[in-house]
């Protein structure tokens, strides 16, 4: 679940009262075609139960946004106790943050424009784990990892997903584009989460500011193009982990640097450039813009190739797409000149 599927449900319940029932044919794009003579009408085709569904866990979602957003600044305020994991004192806004993961499910892991890529990425990272696990135990400090691995995950989901999805969601209301909607949430997420008392404490001079600058526009970016939020706590995680280690001269500063600049770059090659139309968690295709399923691909000669969103909508597509091989495919006869029809995806 991406901030932006977080902000669609406060656009389909604000507009829950506004008759929405037009033909497809409306669409601008596909009324121009159909005017040129380029493509057959489109017919009405009713809804499928499936849009609603995702809108319900896109409401809940949203909701444990909110919770989760509100905790944490009761938290930091001082009115709810903290959570002490390791001696390391987390946010009480832990406990609805991991409720909030349990929500989004396999969506965490985002998509990968390049899956080879994040195979790798989980390879080292794996691996990493390992030697950092293996280090911690040695120096008598294997609480360390469970306590970071959690305030890593912790501070993702609240500056990444919540707190996005809430500012997100209040700028759409306000009919903000969508967009520009999750790069404001982003923003207002990575300030938020640069000027953490715990992350001021360590600034001492104006150039101290850069690398959490830096993290939290590297993190937004990747949980903007790819919803990767799982992959980037994860990332997080190790960068904690190697700085304790480093501050407890178990590694040096040397291999701390080289070993984040991997991890980091892998994250931004993986998740950082993804597609447009990548393959979902149930094996349909997605738009990765706006998180909704595509209903159908119309792949007919002699006219630009067009994409069917759940929600109706009409994309043009890059005419040598590949329609990847385990999503299932028909053609169907065009009543106008037996041409190949469009191609559903198996998304309901």
């Amino acid at each position: 679940m991406t901030t932006a599927e977080a902000a669609q449900a406060t656009d389909l319940a604000a507009k829950a009262h506004v008759d929405l029932s037009v033909p497809a044919a409306t669409n601008d794009l596909v009324s121009r075609l159909v005017s040129d003579g380029l493509i057959a009408p489109v017919p009405d085709v009713p809804r499928p139960t499936r849009v609603e569904q995702l809108s319900s866990r896109r409401t809940l979602v949203l909701g444990l946004c909110g919770i989760t957003m509100v905790v944490e600044i009761l938290s930091y305020a001082g009115l709810l106790p903290n959570l002490w994991v390791g001696g390391i004192p987390l946010s009480f806004s832990l406990l609805p943050a991991m409720a909030l993961g349990l929500a989004c499910g396999s969506r965490l892991l985002g998509r990968s424009g390049v899956r080879r890529i994040a195979v790798v990425f989980w390879t080292i990272a794996v691996l990493m784990l390992a030697g950092i696990t293996a280090l911690c135990a040695r120096h008598g400090r294997l609480d360390l990892v469970p306590a970071l691995g959690l305030a890593a995950l912790n501070e993702e989901l609240v500056y990444r997903l919540a707190i996005p999805a809430v500012i997100a969601a209040a700028l759409r209301l306000g009919n903000v584009r969508p967009n520009a909607a999750r790069i404001a949430g982003l923003i207002g997420g990575g300030l938020w989460f640069i000027l953490l008392p715990g992350h001021l404490e360590q600034m001492q001079t104006p150039l101290d500011l850069l690398p959490y600058l830096a993290f939290a526009s590297l993190a937004a970016l990747i949980v903007y193009r790819s919803g990767s939020v799982l992959p980037l706590a994860i990332g997080h995680a190790i960068t904690n982990l190697l700085t304790f280690l480093m501050f407890g001269a178990a590694v040096t500063a040397d291999a701390r640097g080289l070993a984040m600049a991997s991890v980091l770059c892998l994250l931004v090659l993986a998740y950082g450039r993804p597609r447009r139309i990548t393959v979902g968690d149930d094996g349909g295709l997605v738009d990765t813009q706006t998180g909704l399923a595509v209903r159908a691909i119309d792949l007919r000669d002699g006219q630009p190739a067009l994409l069917e969103l759940a929600d109706g909508r009409y994309l043009p597509v890059h005419t040598d797409m590949v329609v990847p091989g385990e999503v299932r495919t028909r053609e169907a006869a065009d009543d106008a000149g037996g041409l190949h029809g469009a191609v559903p995806s198996t998304t309901p």
